[in-house]
């Protein structure tokens, strides 16, 4: 009696076969595309012997490496299938059983979507690629000095086009569950804290607080909300856009976190920096009804500006701790010079990250999900955000009876 492994591999087998003719038949036809494209080009622009050479052996000869290609292909295909799925980079024993299950789960799901992206790309990449050089004969037709050169580029793009046309979506959905499943574990070793698709923060509140400058679109793509250190906090990843949609600037791209601390301060203190995404802000605070705050340390006097409804209730706030605080934020590689709002018991942070910092990517479907490098990357950008956090919390205890 045949095995159910058996029947497996007998079955991946003979769909592995079916792809590699599709794959073979696909690259036969845009191998004659591209013989007649070369031929038709080639006789429109030197007709006669010349014309005839070019289209009987250059058309020839590409046509045939083209072939060649589509074979090497189809016979990788068709290759014998492996047996197992790929181990995860990191054991169970590292994982713990729960997040071991999950990236099992992807893992199965992320071959799955290699194995769609390779059937769809087996007739979209030689389609596109043949529609390609059906434009390129066209413009040749009618004049345009296309050469060799073009004609690579256009099978190139062509055939970039179909790989995209075909990975794209499925790539997307990957990363989409990858995420979903796999940063609320990660964010739950922190404490009572979950990773979540972002909701939008109380932009209005920003705007008449003045934190930003004008803005236009805002995307908000990630947040980690919950209870961190016994404290209501929401964490949302924010990009800004300028009012100006013919421009599409960025105003700010970095992190805007919320904390409900446990005292209420007594006023409203803005902290700003003079320079960058937040501007100089003078005239609008001083115009709220807020004023100046002076502070007997220069080096935060040079970075920053702060306004308050409330002299000493700022002063209360800004405890030398925290001033020392956010300047070591400012000099983090990884985040640029934070601003800091603190309406009553709401104490809001906006700091930017620096030029080409990603947060909470998911890995590409190319590669394991249980990929060691992916997983504490994404426990690294957790702990970094968190830290941003650190240096509020810590002072929560040191501002409430005196600003009161």
């Amino acid at each position: 009696m045949t095995t159910q492994p058996a029947r497996d591999i007998s079955r991946k087998a003979e769909h592995a076969g079916q792809l590699a003719r599709v794959v073979f038949i696909a690259f036969l036809g845009l191998a004659a595309i591209a013989w007649i494209g070369i031929a038709v080009t080639a006789n429109s622009r030197a007709p006669g012997l010349v014309g005839l050479a070019t289209s009987i052996f250059g058309g020839f000869f590409v046509a045939l490496l083209i072939a060649a290609v589509g074979g090497w292909i189809a016979i990788t295909l068709s290759a014998p299938p492996a047996v197992d799925l790929q181990p995860p980079v990191m054991s169970a024993d590292e994982l713990g059983g729960e997040m071991h299950e999950i990236l099992a789960d992807l893992e199965a799901y992320r071959q799955q979507t290699t194995r769609q992206v390779v059937e769809r790309s087996a007739w979209r990449v030689p389609a596109c690629a043949g529609v390609g050089l059906c434009l390129w004969t066209l413009a040749a037709l009618t004049g345009s000095p296309g050469d060799a050169m073009d004609f690579i580029a256009v099978l190139i793009v062509g055939g970039g086009v179909g790989y995209f046309w075909s990975m794209h979506e499925l790539s997307r959905q990957y990363s989409k569950l990858y995420r979903e499943r796999v940063l609320p574990r990660l964010a739950a070793s922190f404490g009572e804290i979950t990773w979540r698709d972002a909701v939008m923060p109380d932009l209005a509140r920003l705007k008449a607080e003045h934190v930003f400058r004008a803005f236009g679109q805002a995307i908000a793509t990630n947040e980690l909300a919950g209870t961190y250190r016994g404290l209501p906090i929401n964490i949302v990843e924010l990009k800004l856009m300028s009012p100006d949609q013919k421009k599409e600037t960025t105003v700010f791209d970095g992190l805007v976190i919320d904390i409900d601390l446990r005292r209420d301060t007594g006023a409203t203190t803005a902290v700003v920096s003079d320079a960058g995404a937040f501007g100089n802000f003078r005239d609008r605070l001083s115009a709220n009804g807020r004023e100046r705050v002076k502070l007997e340390d220069p080096e935060f006097e040079r970075v920053y500006e702060v306004y308050s409804t409330d002299q000493v209730a700022a002063r209360a706030l800004l405890h030398p701790a925290l001033m020392e605080r956010l300047l070591a934020l400012g000099r983090r590689s990884d985040f640029g010079r934070p601003i800091l709002l603190c309406a009553g018991s709401r104490l809001t942070v906006a700091a930017p990250k620096a030029v080409g910092r990603a947060l909470f990517e998911a890995p590409s479907f190319t590669k394991p999900a249980a990929s060691r490098e992916t997983l504490l990357r994404l426990r690294g950008d957790i702990e970094a955000v968190l830290k941003l956090a650190d240096a509020l919390v810590d002072l929560d205890h040191r501002f409430g009876a005196t600003a009161r």
